[in-house]
């Protein structure tokens, strides 16, 4: 039986080239990893604004046909409900209640007439529940990037780890 020594030379382990090479390896597969994940949180967030402006682009097709928003059933320029502004849109195939956002959410259409809006204002919106770094993003990219201030607003802060509900206003 030849003994291990023999079988391999004199080397019994790696040289430092070798261990250099594969620890350089390693991290540009880690680096490569971690850049597609960003890659594809970045591509969720663009099609979550694009949803949310497609959804706004609904509403006002609807209004642009029928001079009514879709779920006004009593004509007072707010949305009466949620459902009722779903029939409407889906009626005319201009969106789908089926439709969920990138980050697994579904879309709610609702109208804020309270004389103290949880949501800093009053009006028709569009709600969705995301993470909150996404949320600014959202912000950030159609409007201010404020969470109590214009057309993007939120209740809670864009701080934290848990999905906070976001509001589009249709105005």
């Amino acid at each position: 039986m030849k003994s291990i020594r023999k079988l391999f030379g004199s080397q019994a382990g790696f040289t430092l080239v070798e261990l250099a090479i594969g620890l350089v390896i390693i991290g540009l597969l880690i680096g490569a990893i971690l850049g597609g994940a960003q890659m594809i949180k970045n591509a969720k967030i663009k099609r979550q604004i694009n949803d949310l402006r497609g959804l706004y682009g609904a509403v006002y097709t609807y209004f642009d046909r029928f001079l009514q928003l879709p779920g006004d059933a009593d004509a007072d320029g707010y949305f009466n409900s949620d459902s009722l502004v779903w029939v409407d849109i889906e009626s005319e195939e201009l969106a789908y209640e089926s439709k969920r956002s990138p980050f697994g959410a579904k879309y709610y259409f609702g109208a804020d007439t309270a004389a103290t809006p949880t949501s800093y204002r009053n009006g028709n919106f569009i709600k969705v529940s995301i993470p909150p770094d996404v949320a600014e993003s959202v912000d950030k990219q159609i409007d201010d990037g404020v969470d109590s201030t214009g057309y993007i607003t939120s209740p809670s802060a864009y701080t934290g780890t848990a999905k906070i509900d976001v509001y589009y206003f249709v105005d």
